[in-house]
């Protein structure tokens, strides 16, 4: 038996696509299917047939992902057994998140044990996440309230609280901020698609509170500009409150309200075991041990 061969026809008939398991093997299209092709010609059978742009299994091969999906559980026993006992990883590293500051703190741990690891951080939507880690185009992504799929894996980082942003000296600034305090003010806010804006409209609609008036801006670090130019205030992640001698920061407090959102930790099931993407992970985790409870609370703004 070739294992090459089969872990070729396992992964073409995961994905239904012969393109997708080659990026996951790292082999080039035309050598996956000459391993297809050696095996159904080895044996004198038909794995797959052609259904209208994709592959579908016959009859036959049906039965035989049934077996080799057994067979390639334990091959990922055997290879996680064999990866703890060695070093340094190496490779590269996609990361898209909807929050790229929780994404380099953890970079930054998996880089000390893995300093080889070639890293790119890029900053998405949850849908555009999800679809980037299906599609191959990232390894491992971070966003909050994921749609949840049997391909991804997900499991909870971190709190974020939500904080006001506000000039340093104003006179609404405190050690916390009561929502009810926007009133008559101006309400500097993200784009549509931000995630802190959907939970900002929805504490404000649930408190029955309504600013002055809104100013929308795109960016975080344009938000804390705004504010610092005292154009009016806003809200904003604790992880996205960089010291500022300029702003002021606090805890957001509605009684009635949702304040603080989850962010989830997401990968392909099939991929957790990449030395790359098993380096970040081991790397969350050590950032998640770090607090009771096993989330991750923000550092405390400044």
């Amino acid at each position: 038996m070739n294992f090459q061969q089969i872990r070729a026809f396992h992964l073409v008939a995961k994905e239904g696509s012969v393109s997708r398991a080659a990026e996951i093997l790292g082999l080039s299209q035309p050598t996956l299917s000459q391993h297809i092709k050696g095996l159904e010609d080895r044996y004198g059978l038909r794995l797959f047939e052609k259904r209208g742009r994709g592959l579908a299994l016959t009859e036959t091969g049906a039965h035989l992902f049934s077996v080799t999906t057994k067979l390639m559980e334990r091959a990922e026993e055997v290879e996680d057994l064999l990866s703890r006992r060695t070093g340094s990883a190496s490779g590269r590293l996609r990361v898209a998140s909807d929050s790229p500051a929780i994404a380099v703190r953890i970079v930054r741990r998996m880089l000390l044990s893995h300093p080889d690891i070639e890293v790119t951080i890029r900053k998405n939507s949850v849908a555009g996440i999800a679809e980037a880690l299906l599609e191959l185009r990232a390894d491992v992504g971070i966003a909050v309230d994921p749609l949840i799929g049997n391909a991804l894996h997900i499991s909870p980082l971190r709190r974020e609280r939500l904080c006001a942003c506000l000039p340093r000296h104003s006179p609404l600034a405190g050690e916390s901020f009561p929502i009810g305090r926007i009133a008559g003010q101006v309400l500097i806010l993200r784009e549509k698609a931000s995630r802190t804006r959907a939970l900002i409209e929805r504490a404000l609609a649930a408190e029955g509170v309504a600013p002055a008036r809104i100013m929308e801006v795109e960016g975080a670090d344009v938000v804390r500009e705004a504010v610092a130019l005292s154009l009016g205030l806003s809200f904003i992640a604790e992880s996205e409150c960089p010291p500022d001698p300029r702003l002021s920061y606090a805890p957001v407090v509605a009684p009635r309200a949702t304040t603080a959102f989850i962010e989830n930790l997401l990968v392909r099931r099939d991929r957790r075991r990449v030395p790359a993407i098993a380096a970040f992970l081991q790397a969350a985790h050590e950032e998640r041990v770090l607090l009771e409870g096993g989330l991750l609370a923000p550092d405390p703004a400044p």
